[in-house]
């Protein structure tokens, strides 16, 4: 607070000591937790009030109060709306739940009678005032309705009904400050033939800040004691926008700062802290946003506590439900990669290993089970530190992009398959080939464990589009919600494996072992084969320079793995066993691995079915949209096996193409194949996405495009049926 403001509240103060000024008429500078709470107070239930009480209505200076209901009279268990009108005189104003610098809250304590009960009080956006001595107040002028819900029992009781508000407040003027109080009384019974106010309260319900996701995001910044700030997105640079802060009640804050509002129409306002700041306390408050021409409307926003971000982003939430849904889908798509190709081989062969176990010790089995489960969570939780860290960058999907990790996955599926198809075998016991044999899942605490990391390693590349709503979500959460979505992912995938486990009775109705296990475990070499086929298919967009050393250096791989199977007691092969791999890499793959992904040729021409796809570009997109011509955007990679899927069972039908033809529709596909792909990469993230297939339909006369994270072939026949010609 400045020199001048601290005059100003010392020569008030004085004023009223001495005489000068009555004491009533003196302004007040309560502690901002007794401010606060002066606002909403909980219901007091007492004896039916007598019929001749309290009057309706009453004036104090320049403030009318009246107690109104948008009901005539009170029937049983009904919920109905009763509230305090106030009516203030030009040039004067009362005060919001939080006043700002100086002043008395507004209040409104209701006596009911028994059995009634009495909601949280509901405050419509307050104005902003700035009074002499520098002083910055939230007020309401003209006229206000406070209001609550008031419930009453499923009988009523007998006896005269009414109910009463104790209402306190405080009318300042530019001179002088007056608080006031006075209590209230209405009647409820039919005997008071009234008209209700259903009217007056409709018009001040639609400016109570709504709890509802907004058409904004806001983000946080509470890291300094001395100041806290919130950035504004998602809104046009003509839009009114407004802060009224609801800081913690040790928090006194000072006058905000509007920064200039930028090309995005975003905006910060920031907020100088002069006593009890600390950071990261949970601060509420409420937008109020005026677009031109319409009405003016909050919303309420929250930052919770606890978090050491610097920036804590509260986005509004994507279409598909809140939160719960939201972990309840991850948790299906988690549980659904079980059945996913590229998972499937390895749950094969992870029951395989359940039925070679079958005579254990039950105990043993359970064991084992949470090992394995103790892997895939592991695994989702490395990733969501990995998205809280890097979440502004992450791209899912990049496991399968990283020429290295792809290599070493291929590499890894590749040894699988030689070892169950008899190339070599592992004794259990120490050193790096027992390593190799427990990740392979035949046995070990430690062995389930890797194995769960490495299940969950190839289902990632399935996740889409059962897990992609939910990854595009966690990407644009705070830490603790990315966390409870990856866990949820887990939990989905682990569970029929730890049931399994946890009922080790269960299998006994497993075959029993023979020699039909020998050929299982030959056919899920083969499998396994194919699913390194695939992926090589993936590392081969790379180029034939990287094809071709990797398939050098997988036949040298290869090769250590014979040579390990068949003369493993020789010194000299097992230094050829250590050797080979290493020197087929320097080799065959040094140098190679770094080349850029093909996505095609610039301004090439993809036909799937009877559709002939152009190249997207944020120019052919913006043309078409210029001149009327609906858009229909296909974002998908060489790499992305459920684009593949959808191009040709979905894309690739003729009833589609036809559609595509009969409503003129451009084709664009956004190929990101190279996730380093900026233009793709930067249309992604305009629809909160980190992952590929999506598909985005823009039809003329609309603002907002329909947006899909999988589709079929119904799906899009209907959305393109609504397109106008």
């Amino acid at each position: 607070m400045n020199l001048r403001r601290c005059f100003s509240l010392l020569l008030a103060s004085w004023l009223a000591v001495s005489g000068v000024v009555p004491a009533e008429a003196a302004p007040q500078r309560p502690a901002k937790a007794k401010a606060i709470a002066a606002g909403p107070k909980t219901a007091k239930p007492g004896p039916a009030p007598a019929p001749a009480g309290p009057a309706r209505m009453e004036k104090k200076g320049a403030v009318q109060v009246e107690l109104v209901t948008d009901v005539a009279q009170a029937e049983a268990g009904k919920p109905f709306l009763a509230g305090v009108h106030f009516r203030i005189e030009k040039d004067w104003y009362i005060y919001w739940q939080f006043v700002g610098d100086i002043g008395l809250a507004t209040s409104v304590e209701w006596e009911l009678p028994p059995g009634f009960k009495a909601g949280p009080l509901q405050w419509p956006v307050p104005r902003t005032h700035a009074a002499a001595g520098d002083f910055l107040n939230y007020v309401y002028e003209d006229e206000v309705v406070l209001f609550a819900e008031i419930t009453p029992p499923a009988t009523l009781p007998a006896g005269p009904l009414a109910i009463r508000a104790k209402v306190g407040w405080q009318m300042c003027s530019a001179d002088q400050c007056v608080p006031a109080e006075v209590v209230l009384g209405l009647p409820l019974e039919a005997s008071e033939v009234r008209v209700p106010d259903a009217a007056l309260f409709a018009k001040w319900q639609a400016l109570v800040p709504r709890e509802s996701p907004a058409p904004f995001r806001v983000l946080w910044d509470r890291s300094k004691a001395d100041s806290f700030a919130l950035r504004v997105e998602g809104l046009g640079a003509q839009d009114q926008v407004e802060f009224f802060p609801l800081p913690p009640p040790e928090v006194q804050p000072d006058h905000p700062t509007t920064g200039p509002v930028a090309a995005s129409g975003a905006r910060t306002i920031s907020f100088p802290v002069s006593k009890g700041g600390a950071p990261n306390l949970p601060w509420r408050g409420v937008v109020a946003v005026q677009k031109a021409g319409g009405a003016r409307e909050g919303w309420l926003v929250a930052a919770a506590g606890g978090q050491a971000a610097a920036l804590e982003e509260k986005p509004a939430a994507p279409g598909g439900g809140g939160l719960l849904l939201k972990l309840l889908g991850a948790f299906l798509g988690g549980l659904i990669m079980n059945v996913m190709p590229c998972v499937l081989p390895v749950i094969a062969l992870k029951i395989f290993g359940f039925v070679d176990q079958a005579g254990e010790d039950p105990r043993r089995v359970f064991r084992l089970g949470l090992a394995f489960t103790a892997g895939v969570f592991a695994f989702f939780l490395g990733l969501a530190v990995a998205v809280v860290q890097l979440k502004s960058a992450f791209n899912w999907g990049y496991q399968f992009q990283n020429p290295y990790l792809l290599a070493g996955l291929i590499a890894l599926v590749f040894v699988f398959a030689l070892n169950l198809l008899g190339v070599f075998e592992i004794a259990l016991g120490g050193g790096a080939a027992t390593k190799l044999n427990e990740l392979s899942g035949r046995d070990g605490y430690s062995g389930a464990f890797l194995h769960g990391l490495f299940t969950t390693l190839l289902g990632t590349s399935c996740t889409a589009p059962f897990l992609a709503g939910s990854l595009s979500f966690a990407t644009t959460q705070s830490g603790p919600v990315i966390f409870l979505l990856f866990l949820a992912i887990a939990a989905g995938m682990s569970l029929p494996y730890f049931l399994l486990t946890a009922r080790p009775a269960w299998l006994r109705y497993v075959p029993k072992p023979g020699a039909w296990m020998e050929r299982m475990k030959q056919g899920m070499g083969f499998v396994m084969l194919a699913v390194a086929v695939w992926l090589f298919t993936v590392f081969a967009l790379r180029g034939a320079g990287a094809m071709t050393g990797m398939s050098w250096f997988l036949l040298a791989l290869g090769l250590a793995c014979w040579l390990f199977g068949t003369v493993r007691e020789s010194v000299v092969a097992r230094a050829a066993v250590a050797l080979l791999p290493v020197a087929g890499y320097f080799l065959f793959l040094h140098g190679k691995l770094d080349a850029q992904p093909a996505g095609g040729a610039a301004d090439q021409t993809h036909v799937t079915g009877s559709i002939a796809w152009v190249d997207y570009s944020e120019e052919r997109l913006a043309e078409a949209r210029k001149t009327g011509r609906a858009v229909f955007v296909d974002f998908t990679a060489e790499w992305c096996l459920n684009c593949k899927v959808y191009e040709r069972v979905v894309l690739g039908n003729e009833a589609v193409g036809a559609k595509f033809r009969e409503k003129n529709v451009l084709p664009l596909r956004a190929d990101w194949t190279n996730t380093e792909d900026p233009v793709v990469t930067k249309a992604l993230k305009s629809f909160n996405r980190v992952g590929v297939p999506l598909y985005v339909l823009y039809r003329p006369g609309e603002t907002e495009p329909v947006v899909l994270d999988a589709i079929t072939t119904g799906a899009v026949l209907a959305e393109l049926d609504k397109v106008k010609k």
